[in-house]
């Protein structure tokens, strides 16, 4: 038996053939492209590990890291950053893009703190002031958070900790 080849049909059929290559690849394209083109602001949950990961090392389980405070007194002020194994600079950048604002309230007086701790880039601050009505993107993410803990000599505490991360040249498509 002779299988009859109809060109006319090859011809029509390898048309098609290229235009569902042509979509195909052009989806592939459109969706590398809206993946990739710009990219993801992660400042805020970088933030929020910062403060997490300070507060983890000030109090476990509500009590204060004993190496840190002691008798109601931090005795860690320009160093507790490394003894809860933190950098906040680094090689990658002209300046610190991180800052980080510990304050110790005694649970009578919740207006002056008794103590506090500042370490980074104090310059990020004022990103803070400015988006306390509106979020702006371009400006450095805020986090704050409070919670309680007790030290060794059972004096209570309400701790705040503000961390600020800029980092917007990788993270903020300008």
């Amino acid at each position: 038996m002779k299988l009859y080849k109809n060109k006319r049909a090859d011809k029509i059929l390898s048309v098609y053939w290229f235009a569902i290559l042509i979509i195909v690849a052009g989806g592939i394209f459109a969706m590398v492209y809206t993946f990739y083109g710009s990219p993801y602001d992660i400042r805020e949950i970088e933030a929020e590990l910062l403060t997490n990961r300070i507060a983890d090392c000030i109090s476990y389980a509500g009590k204060m890291n004993s190496e840190l405070v002691v008798n109601g007194q931090f005795t860690s002020e320009n160093n507790y950053l490394e003894k809860c194994h933190l950098i906040l600079n680094s090689t990658e950048w002209e300046e610190e893009q991180f800052y980080s604002e510990v304050n110790f309230y005694k649970i009578q007086n919740m207006n002056t703190p008794v103590f506090n701790v500042k370490k980074g880039n104090a310059k990020w601050l004022s990103s803070c002031v400015l988006q306390e009505n509106k979020e702006e993107k371009k400006l450095a993410q805020c986090v704050e958070r409070s919670f309680y803990s007790v030290d060794n000599s059972n004096n209570q505490y309400i701790i705040k900790i503000l961390s600020v991360v800029r980092k917007s040249e990788k993270n903020v498509k300008i």
